[in-house]
């Protein structure tokens, strides 16, 4: 069983188009045929001969701090906002994005414990509590379920979920209800849960939602037409007075107006700014904010639409919207656009319904906005390009708005903290000689005309962030004000990028915050981009940090020196597995922090925050290879060149064992990465070699000018001395792909340029592809044989040699067109065809098993993508069946274990699972939604694990 990714066009497009086989003749070369002619890599829209244009094909490889939103200060209806996590006693609720809800028992924060999971499909977003019902929205929620017609179609939109987490080891969803859209922002006030959610247009590419019940989805997704290029927002409402048991109340719907949707939400209102561009030459052209009113008035949730109304400039972020019932005053600030400026403008809005025009202050400079914020008649603002002025408007009359002072200093604020008569700000400088560090400021303003630097810090690297929304800055960026008698504290969690190592830091940064006064302290460093960190105790002194990827608790009781205390894996990424004597052995780390290691856990427990074991490798960069019971990583840190082969026993996998390692050499590890279609750096196992593909390209200085093509062996018989074993240099091509094992003989193809051969009607440049075929019985002398001219790229060979396989793609225009060869290899030598079938669309991804091929291609012809899968029968050379997949895009990655696995495309991530009882027509089985790019499908005791990156290893159960 052989399978091979092979290259295909990216379109995110979908449509109908008929794919057709036919006779063993059928096909643009004749049956019999030895000598073949073909379309360069890339057909039409490949190079000239000779020319290395650079259009070669690709392949894809605790809560926030109080004060939410400005409202009625009399309402009764209390506004809770979202965060990411939520603490209920010593427990403590995540919300992941890699993993769903999961719950960590902090009463021993020297061991602190994850004791419960709730995986979700889809991009988790906010998470409320109540007693002890957790609510989890979920964006992204993508399914295929099967149609009418026994064809996959796909399902999109947001959730909703109910968890009652009474129990902490055994948290179970109580309720689910679907949400159109992708849910953007929430407030919960009072016992009703507002969502607003946006649906894309292009939704709609694959044609009408199925409706109807999805095994991973639970409820099916509300279907709704919307125009082509048409995006629509909703405003929805959900009762949670029963927490178990949420229930829709009501939902409106709104033609979105702009690419971007903020909401600024009271107890009786909501405001949706809409940031758009004004076309219309007969008004303002630029930049321009449409508003929308929402009455959310009624305390059970039904809603109603109010004014709409507008504004020149771009509202940037909820900071930038106020609405005070007290006065029925609205306040947006804007940017201008283009470095002209900001503007602040006011409203006056008794009802919903109601909204008139008061007044506009604009400042016209050469900067744009960067941050803008409200305290009480107060309107804070900051626009910078080089440097950075804060502007103070003070809208005590509200019909004249008026520009109080402007205090000048480097660099920009992105965030301010209103702290009465101070300012808390986080922002970006230049200032300490790096190109984008971030600082914490404290200004003075007491006195409305004369703000006053009082104080900046800066830290985090040469280029700093904070993984947060600009409107979830709040979230983050934690303040907290000085006790009467000492001092404050800041806190921002952050990642910091080395332009120079090209590595990132991520970690805590500790500030002390005083009355005049900012103090750099400690920092400590974080796996992972942490996105919160909040003190466990009321003094401060033990703090909890958290990423997508762990969560550490710290001591801070000397808070120059923070110390962490323990950690938990929260999220490990995954890029390897292989079960191994009962075990599953996983290839774990951030390549960017060069802390790869190799992890055992249990085979059905790939995701345990606390592994069986664990060794450390320390490879920025490695792959993983198996050899029975010896883990082969073949690892290189590309900061320093260095490369090495790396044995690792695990006889016993509770306790990995270094073996043998061989350091390679500056010529073995060049351009040594995972590489990508048509440009080397490809392995296989063939017995105990490893083969390694090194395609080098050089500068070119005449024409025609081919790269260094070579096959590099080891040999790994030995795990105590892995060993050179020989170097087989491929000559003539110019490009070549498809390294893959099949018996004692390793197979690559590779393209010639055509040279003489005249170019088509079509003008795509010609040349022949050939297979190559190295022998390795004798690994310390691998015999490389003839060149076979073949028609295509290959992608299986029988173990004997004598019978291939390929795939072949012409282009004409925009249409492309595939064909399956099927070829004997006489004792000449030579590749007879023994036939062929044509297939609509270009390959992405083929698999043989037997007397059949599994094809999947994408077709776009028409001006909308389908993707259709085939089964091939090759010894009659005829198409047994094809079906479309709906979808963007999907991929055929493997054929085992009696199952054929499809992956779905970079909207549509997951895969499908086809049952091969009957080869000739696979039978759709189920799909499963993976939240990340799935690496590999390994196959093993009814299992299939899906190493997918930082999103883990999801596992599924394959029906027998």
């Amino acid at each position: 069983m052989t399978s091979t990714r092979l290259a295909l066009a990216l379109l995110l497009t979908t449509g109908a188009a008929a794919c057709s086989g036919g006779p063993a003749s059928d096909g643009p070369h004749d049956t019999g045929t030895e000598r073949f002619t073909s379309q360069a890599p890339g057909g039409s829209r490949g190079s000239l001969a000779g020319e290395d244009s650079g259009t070669s094909p690709v392949g894809a490889p605790a809560p926030a701090a109080p004060g939410a939103a400005t409202g009625n200060a009399t309402s009764t209806r209390t506004i809770e906002e979202a965060d990411i996590y939520a603490r209920l006693g010593s427990r403590l609720l995540v919300l992941n994005a890699y993993r769903g809800l999961q719950v960590v028992d902090l009463a021993d924060l020297s061991h602190p414990r994850l004791v419960g999971r709730v995986p979700v499909v889809g991009t988790p977003v906010d998470l409320y509590v109540r007693g002890t019902t957790a609510h989890l929205l979920v964006s992204d929620a993508f399914a295929y379920v099967v149609a009418t017609d026994g064809s996959t179609r796909p399902t999109r939109g947001s959730r909703l979920v109910s968890v009652d987490v009474s129990d902490p080891a055994a948290p179970v969803v109580t309720g689910e209800l679907a949400i159109d859209g992708q849910v953007e922002e929430s407030r919960l006030v009072g016992d009703v849960l507002y969502a607003v959610s946006r649906r894309w247009w292009w939704y709609d590419w694959v044609g009408p939602v199925a409706v109807g019940p999805a095994a991973s989805l639970g409820a099916p997704v509300q279907a709704s037409l919307v125009a082509p290029g048409q995006d629509t927002v909703y405003v929805a409402s959900f009762d949670l007075s029963d927490p178990a048991h949420p229930a829709p109340v009501d939902r409106l719907e709104f033609t979105a107006s702009g690419w971007d949707v903020h909401a600024n939400v009271t107890s009786e209102r909501i405001t949706l700014s809409f940031a758009g561009w004004q076309m219309d030459p007969t008004t303002t052209w630029g930049p321009v904010t449409e508003f929308k009113v929402v009455d959310s008035s009624d305390p059970a949730g039904d809603l109603a639409e109010g004014a709409t109304f507008a504004m020149a400039g771009t509202v940037r972020d909820r900071w930038g919207m106020d609405y005070d019932g007290a006065t029925d005053l609205f306040r947006a600030v804007a940017d201008a656009g283009g470095n002209t400026g900001a503007a602040v403008q006011l409203w006056r809005s008794p009802t919903p319904a109601e909204v008139a025009p008061l007044s506009r202050l604009f400042i016209p400079v050469q900067e744009s906005l960067t941050a803008a914020r409200f305290d009480g008649a107060r309107v804070y603002l900051v626009t910078a390009m080089r440097i950075d002025p804060l502007w103070v408007v003070d809208t005590t009359d509200p019909a004249a708005p008026r520009l109080a002072a402007e205090l000048t200093m480097p660099g920009q604020l992105d965030f301010i903290e209103p702290r009465g008569d101070r300012l808390v700000a986080l922002g970006h400088t230049g200032e300490a000689g790096t190109t984008f560090q971030l600082a914490a400021s404290l200004i003075d303003v007491a006195d409305l005309s004369a703000p006053t630097l009082l104080s900046r810090v800066t830290f985090g690297g040469a280029f700093g962030q904070v993984n947060a929304s600009a409107d979830d800055l709040r979230k983050a960026f934690l303040v907290f004000d000085p006790p009467p008698a000492g001092i404050g504290l800041v806190l921002v969690p952050l990642l910091g990028w080395d332009p120079l190592s090209w590595t990132s830091t991520g970690g805590t940064q500790l500030i002390d915050l005083g009355r005049d006064a900012l103090t750099l302290r400690g920092f400590l460093s974080h796996p992972g981009a942490p996105s919160r960190a909040f003190p466990a105790d009321a003094a401060g002194a033990r703090l909890v940090a958290f990423s997508d990827q762990a969560l550490q608790t710290i001591d801070a009781t000397n808070r120059s020196a923070p110390v962490e205390l323990a950690r938990l894996d929260l999220a490990r990424p995954v890029n390897a597995v292989a079960p191994v004597n009962g075990k599953l052995v996983e290839l774990s780390g951030d390549w960017s922090r060069g802390d790869t290691e190799l992890v055992v856990t249990e085979q059905r427990d790939p995701d345990a925050a606390v592994p069986l074991a664990r060794l450390t490798v320390k490879a920025p960069s490695a792959r993983m290879f198996q050899l029975g019971s010896i883990t082969w990583l073949l690892a290189r840190d590309w900061r320093s060149g260095a490369g090495w082969l790396q044995a690792v026993d695990l006889s016993d996998p509770l306790h990995p064992t270094p073996r043998g390692r061989l350091d390679l050499t500056s010529g073995e590890t060049a351009g040594f990465s995972p590489g990508w279609w048509g440009y080397g750096d490809e392995a296989a196992l063939v017995g105990s070699a490893l083969a390694i593909h090194r395609l080098t390209y050089v500068t070119c200085v005449s024409y025609p000018c081919n790269p260094i093509d070579s096959v590099h062996v080891y040999d790994l018989s030995d795990p105590d001395h892995p060993a050179r074993a020989a170097v087989v240099t491929i000559p003539d091509g110019a490009w070549s792909w498809g390294l893959t094992a099949s018996g004692n003989f390793l197979w690559l193809t590779h393209f010639e340029w055509g040279g003489d051969l005249a170019l088509p009607a079509s003008g795509a440049a010609m040349g022949r592809y050939y297979v190559d075929r190295i022998d390795l019985t004798d690994p310390s002398n691998p015999q490389l044989l003839a060149k076979v001219n073949v028609p295509g790229v290959l992608f299986a060979a029988s173990a004997d040699g004598r019978d291939l396989t390929t795939l072949e793609s012409e282009w004409t225009g925009e249409t492309v067109r595939t064909w399956v060869h099927g070829l004997t290899l006489t004792p000449r030598g030579a590749a007879r065809l023994r036939g062929s079938v044509e297939l609509p669309g270009y390959p992405s991804g083929a698999a043989r098993e037997g007397g059949y091929a599994w094809v999947a291609t994408s077709d776009w012809s028409a001006g909308a993508s389908v993707t259709r899968l085939s089964a091939v029968d090759l010894d009659a050379m005829a198409v047994r069946s094809s079906q479309r997949v709906d979808g963007a895009w999907a991929w055929l990655a493997k054929a085992a274990g009696g199952k054929l696995f499809l992956q779905a495309g970079w909207q549509d991530q997951g895969l499908l699972v086809y049952d091969l009882s009957s080869p000739a027509r696979p039978a759709f089985e189920a799909f499963h939604r993976t939240n990340g790019w799935v690496q590999d499908v390994v196959v093993g005791d009814g299992l299939a694990w899906l190493p997918s990156g930082p999103y883990g290893v999801p596992m599924v159960e394959l029906a027998r």
